[in-house]
This record gives structure tokens, sequence and C-alpha cells, in this order.
């Protein structure tokens, strides 16, 4: 299908990485359903920057999984 890249590893192994990828969609449409931008996703990937609560909430239901499955509790 020319135009749509499949989601793909970049040896990110992230919780909100891995529940993104499993639902089948690339950073840019999590953004766009999010209303945020794809450097968004990737450093909230990342762990550079977290998301906002609300931004949380939204990503848990676009993702259709729960709030602490988003959240990588290790680093605590």
């Amino acid at each position: 299908m020319e135009g749509h890249k499949a989601p793909r590893e970049r040896g990110n192994d992230s919780p909100l990485a891995r529940a993104r990828m499993a639902a089948g969609m690339t950073q840019g449409q999590m953004a766009a359903a999010l209303g945020c931008s794809q450097k968004d996703v990737s450093r909230w990937e990342r762990g550079v920057h977290s998301p906002r609560v609300d931004v949380l909430i939204k990503m848990a239901d676009v993702l259709g999984c729960r709030i602490d499955d988003l959240i990588d509790r290790s680093r605590e």
C-alpha cells in the first residue's frame, strides 16, 4: 500500500511504544488521534517528557488499554 507506513520497532521498549505498535498505529497516527505532534509522541516513548494526565487518559482510550498499561513503574 503506497504512502502507508506500517508501525515498526525502533529499539524502543517503552510500555507506550509497545501499546501503540500493538494497536497497529504509527507515531504520526497516534499524534493525530491525540491532537499533538509526532515529536511529542516520540519524546513520551523515549521518556524525555511525560504526557499530561488528560493526554494519558486519551491515549488509553485511543489504544484501548488501561492507563496502568502505559506507565513504566520501574523508573520510580
